[in-house]
C-alpha cells in the first residue's frame, strides 16, 4: 500500500515553493518514484507520483531552471517489487519561476500547476477502485481485482505479497 512518509518538501523545493503552498494548491502526498526505464529515461530529472490513488506523476528536470512535466501515473510491477512508474497523457509543461520571481510570476505557475494536476488526476480518475472492506481509494496498480486493496487482500484473504 502507500506509504504514509511523504517526498512533499522535496517536490516543493524542486519548484521554488514553500511545502504549504504546493500542498493547499496540488494537494499530496507526494513521493520520489522509481522510472520506467524504456519510457522515463530520455528525460533526467526526478519523477514524484501522489494525490489520490496515487494518480499523478509529475517530473521535475535536473535544468538550472528545471521544466515540470505533468500527467496521468501509471506503474508497472517489475516481478514482485519494485512498482516503476511513467508519466502518460501529459497534461502540462511548465517552466519553474526563477527564485527571484515576481509573486505574480509564481502564482502564474501554481495556477497552471494546479490546472494540469487536476486534470491529470481527473483523467486516471475512472479506474481508482473503492475498496469494499475498507472503502480506501486506490490506484489500480494497488488493487487486487475490482473492489479490493492490497491491504486488505492480505488482512481478509490471506494474500501475501
Amino acid at each position: 500500500m502507500w506509504i504514509d512518509e511523504s517526498d512533499t518538501t522535496q517536490l516543493s523545493q524542486r519548484l521554488r515553493l514553500g511545502p504549504r503552498e504546493l500542498l493547499e494548491s496540488i494537494g499530496g502526498p507526494w513521493q520520489v518514484s522509481e522510472r520506467i526505464p524504456e519510457r522515463e529515461m530520455e528525460r533526467s530529472g526526478t519523477l514524484f507520483v501522489g494525490r489520490a490513488g496515487p494518480s499523478v506523476a509529475i517530473l521535475v528536470t535536473d535544468d538550472p531552471d528545471p521544466d515540470v512535466i505533468v500527467g496521468v501515473a501509471v506503474g508497472e510491477w517489475q516481478g514482485v517489487w519494485p512498482l516503476l512508474w511513467s508519466v502518460t497523457d501529459e497534461t502540462g509543461v511548465l517552466t519553474t519561476p526563477r527564485r527571484d520571481a515576481p509573486s505574480a510570476e509564481v502564482d502564474g505557475f501554481l495556477a497552471d500547476l494546479r490546472r494540469a494536476v487536476d486534470a491529470a488526476a481527473s483523467a486516471k480518475a475512472p479506474t481508482l477502485v473503492v475498496c469494499r472492506y475498507c472503502g480506501a481509494l486506490v490506484a489500480p496498480e494497488f488493487a487486487v481485482g475490482e473492489e479490493v486493496c492490497q491491504g486488505c487482500g492480505t488482512s481478509v484473504f490471506g494474500i501475501v505479497y
